[in-house]
């Protein structure tokens, strides 16, 4: 039985840290987008094509209910 605990023990600390100072790809990717603009950009891009299909004003009806 005493294996089975040490299976399911939580990571060491230094694991813990380096895992925290490395940032994902997706992080990079999320502040590059923001640095340059093109979050805003795509996020007013997507708010048009929304609106522009009824999505928005279908999510509003379903709402009501």
């Amino acid at each position: 039985m005493s294996l089975r605990n040490s299976v399911n023990r939580p990571p060491t600390p230094d694991a813990v840290e380096d895992q925290e100072k490395e940032p994902t790809l997706q992080e990079i990717i999320n502040i590059k987008m923001i640095e340059s603009g093109e979050k805003e950009k795509l996020m007013e891009l997507l708010r048009e094509r929304l609106v522009e299909c009824g999505w928005k004003d279908e999510m509003k009806a379903l709402c009501r209910f």
